[in-house]
């Protein structure tokens, strides 16, 4: 993980557990059992959902799952904020479920903005997905990419206070 990717991360594991969550960091893979009650957790509520990637698992002090969420950190405030298409599948398919915390100027003085729903932002796809022949495994490279501005995740979602 790059030092802006840590820094977004952990501003929203901090807040996380400042509103008395309980946080998993997932990005680089589930720790045994999580990945199936999540699973189980989605089909429950999202029968038709496909996928729940997701950068964090947080639960509410009760042990239930609270919300997948999924990090995206910038340098500054002014770059586009990009998602691939397991991404935009899991944040279709699993609605309020699914938040998006976005931290601008990782560098600086770190901003948190937590979207509930970014499905609702405007994204862009600006790169399509790669076309593979029949059976071959999509990897990371070969997925779409969709991106937003900054400004419509301010607009859309709640700037929060989680100092470092």
């Amino acid at each position: 993980m790059n030092p802006i990717e840590r820094t977004a991360v952990e501003l929203a594991i901090r807040y996380e557990r400042l509103q008395g969550r309980k946080v998993t960091y997932v990005g680089d893979g589930w720790p045994p059992g999580l990945s199936g009650e999540v699973r189980e957790w989605v089909h429950e509520r999202h029968p038709g959902a496909r996928s729940f990637t997701c950068d964090l698992v947080s639960r509410e002090p009760d042990g239930g799952i609270a919300r997948l969420i999924e990090v995206k950190g910038r340098r500054g405030h002014r770059t586009s904020v990009s998602i691939l298409d397991r991404q935009r599948n899991a944040m279709l398919g699993l609605g309020s479920d699914w938040w998006l915390y976005v931290v601008l100027d990782c560098q600086t003085t770190p901003v948190l903005i937590a979207v509930r729903e970014p499905g609702r932002l405007p994204w862009q796809l600006v790169a399509p997905a790669r076309e593979l022949p029949e059976g071959q495994y999509r990897a990371v490279g070969d997925e779409g990419v969709w991106h937003t501005m900054p400004a419509d995740v301010f607009a859309m979602g709640e700037q929060v206070d989680a100092p470092l």
